[in-house]
């Protein structure tokens, strides 16, 4: 399925690729997916490691060696010969090592034509209690998201619908009723199902028909982020502050108030006990942080 990061991606290879670019998002969002087809269409080479079925990796990047003779010992674990000049690597799972992370400097600054990418679970959460220093603006970083409904819209291949949406917007002017409609309903699917790529393609994979969705597919996903929550965590008090808070979301968004309180996720609770449990969940992007506006209306145009 089509996702939007990849003209990012493009962009990277085109501007910047001697600085490594690491892509940050939750799990099941398709980083590894998009990564790996980026990876295999624009480039003549390239590797995928995933660090979590190679240990050994992380103990060549533990030893008190110089990156250029890790990188080295690496090739020789893995048994590769890498032409640099045409291969891309990419790091699946970076955050199951903070010296590989630390590391991602040399690659940057290095006389040799390295490309790297890398990517994992967590990550935002890794890098934020990380003990080793992060190498700063020496790595790209972008963002990654769920499928947005533009996204799920070109999936189910209305893209006529996309442009006369884009073309009523830009003119300020009410869309057909009919093809308000036909949005509207489209719109209520996607609210259903989500916007993680497995779930969209298991309601197209089913025509459309709600009723066969596989809703295991969702619990599924949402078990593995009740899993996750016990990962990089201070201690266990933390994990089951994370969780609550994360259970108390749909109640959250309830609110008249249109706020987020901390006496929803008990009544006891105080921003002081759960303040750092609630950055875990935002730096994880399991949920995402949206400031209140005061007013909302279209941003000015810039002038140039």
């Amino acid at each position: 399925m089509k996702r939007k990061i990849y003209n990012e991606l493009i962009n990277w290879k085109n501007t910047n690729i001697q600085k490594p670019l690491m892509i940050i998002g939750a799990r099941q969002i398709g980083k590894t997916y998009i990564i790996k087809k980026f990876c295999e269409k624009e480039f003549k080479k390239n590797i995928y490691i995933n660090i979590l079925e190679h240990p050994e990796i992380i103990k060549i990047f533990k030893e008190e060696i110089s990156t250029s003779e890790k990188f080295n010992r690496m090739k020789i674990y893995l048994d590769i010969d890498i032409d640099l000049d045409n291969t891309i690597i990419f790091f699946d799972e970076i955050q199951e090592s903070e010296e590989l992370i630390s590391g991602l400097k040399y690659f940057c600054e290095s006389e040799e034509p390295f490309k790297i990418i890398c990517a994992g679970s967590l990550l935002g959460v890794k890098l934020k209690r990380m003990k080793t220093s992060f190498p700063v603006g020496k790595v790209k970083m972008l963002n990654m998201y769920p499928m947005d409904f533009e996204e799920f819209l070109i999936a189910n291949g209305n893209i006529n619908l996309i442009n006369e949406i884009r073309k009523c917007y830009e003119a300020n002017t009410p869309i057909d009723s009919v093809l308000h409609e036909k949005t509207l309903n489209l719109y209520r699917l996607y609210l259903c199902v989500g916007g993680m790529p497995e779930a969209i393609k298991n309601l197209l994979d089913n025509n459309k028909d709600i009723l066969k969705f596989d809703k295991s597919i969702i619990e599924d996903i949402i078990q593995s982020y009740l899993d996750d929550m016990n990962k990089y965590v201070q201690n266990k008090s933390e994990a089951i502050k994370i969780e609550t808070i994360y259970k108390s979301i749909p109640s959250q968004l309830g609110n008249k108030s249109n706020k987020f309180q901390y006496g929803k996720i008990s009544s006891n609770a105080r921003k002081r006990d759960y303040e750092t449990a609630l950055d875990w969940l935002i730096s994880s992007t399991m949920v995402n942080k949206c400031p209140i506006l005061n007013k909302v209306e279209i941003p000015p145009l810039r002038i140039h």
